[in-house]
């Protein structure tokens, strides 16, 4: 037992150790900043040239991981954030914890679950009220099959932060997903029971919302949209989910033209708002919207957003502009299976 206790301290020390100078890091803070606007490719580069001039390698391999997770190489991604993790230098600090949270999700992406628990493992052993990392860690329990594990962790989670309910949301998805729903519903309700005192009329709309409580999630959630300090895109998005959760897309466009009368900055309500038409059979309507959203260049949507438009020119019958749309489409990402098996559908119409 007390080998297993000293391993256990040794993996914690080795996996968080801390970074080292922060000084000469221009490109480095390019690359950050390519990374918060969702624009990778540029964000690589600016630590290839961080590289080049001799910036810090804790530092750019970090960088790099991130970037590297955000677009899917998980592989690579590991191999930057050990590589991150190795160049520490200095005391432990929130950098450093922050670095193994983003591992242990590289791990996590690559069905490698008793790795990514290891290292929230280590994360607990130094930081023991964690609640992100109790909640994630019951994530990786509940993907391995670790049920009873999974909910213990889920439960301190919610122990330590009980009103943070956006995570009790996200336990409730995870264990839906996982066929837990009437478990799920539990939770979700237990929470609404004892902290509605506390909650916003957002809160109780998301809470209504994913109960099964339609009309009271639209009654909480118009109620919100009209607060003054309220962030209104996310009830917006919520408030049209609560119409096309009915088939009531003249409710949930509405919602969305609305708010983007006022505020045409939202690439996600522009989104939403496009596959709402879709749905109607407004074809011309969707790619107005697509395109719209486009326009506003938010890297992460633009993915999406052209892979909508694509789909709403097919089911137009506009093919030829679906394949020349797909052509740029995989231009752009050109390691998209399912789009690459379309193209091939498009290249025989």
């Amino acid at each position: 037992m007390k080998l297993r206790v000293v391993s256990t301290l040794l993996a914690a020390v080795l996996l968080l150790g801390g970074c080292g100078s922060l000084a000469g890091r221009h490109n480095i803070d390019s690359g950050f900043t390519y990374i918060e606007s969702h624009d990778y490719t540029s964000a690589l580069e600016s630590f290839t040239a961080a590289e080049e001039n001799g910036e810090d390698p804790c530092l750019i391999h970090r960088g790099r991981g991130i970037a590297y997770l955000n677009i899917g190489d998980y592989v690579t991604a590991v191999d930057e954030l050990l590589a991150s993790l190795a160049a520490d230098e200095g005391i432990v600090d929130d950098m450093d914890f922050d670095t193994n949270y983003y591992l242990a999700e590289a791990y996590y992406k690559l069905g490698e679950y008793s790795k990514s628990k290891e290292v929230y493992d280590a994360i607990l052993g130094l930081r023991s009220n964690d609640s992100n990392a109790y909640y994630l860690r019951g994530v990786v329990e509940l993907a391995s099959g670790g049920h009873d594990l999974a909910y213990a962790d889920f439960s301190k989670a919610i122990s330590l932060n009980a009103r943070d309910y956006s995570m009790i949301i996200y336990i409730y998805k995870a264990l839906s997903e996982h066929g837990y729903a009437e478990e799920a519903q539990g939770i979700l309700q237990t929470a609404m029971d004892s902290g509605s005192d506390y909650m916003t009329n957002y809160e109780k709309g998301q809470m209504s919302f994913y109960l099964g409580n339609n009309a009271d999630a639209q009654s909480y959630l118009e109620a919100a949209r009209s607060e003054r300090d309220q962030d209104k895109e996310p009830v917006i998005l919520l408030l049209g989910q609560t119409g096309e959760k009915q088939g009531d897309y003249n409710y949930a466009i509405s919602v969305y033209k609305t708010y983007l009368s006022d505020t045409p900055t939202s690439a996600k309500v522009y989104n939403q708002l496009g596959m709402c038409q879709i749905r109607q059979g407004d074809y011309e309507g969707a790619i107005a919207s697509f395109e719209s959203g486009l326009s506003l260049d938010d890297k992460e949507l633009n993915q999406e957003l052209l892979l909508n438009e694509i789909t709403a020119y097919e089911y137009m019958g506009d093919f030829a502009m679906a394949q020349s749309l797909m052509s740029t489409y995989l231009a752009a990402y050109p390691d998209d299976e399912n789009a690459l098996r379309e193209n091939v559908f498009l290249s025989t119409r």
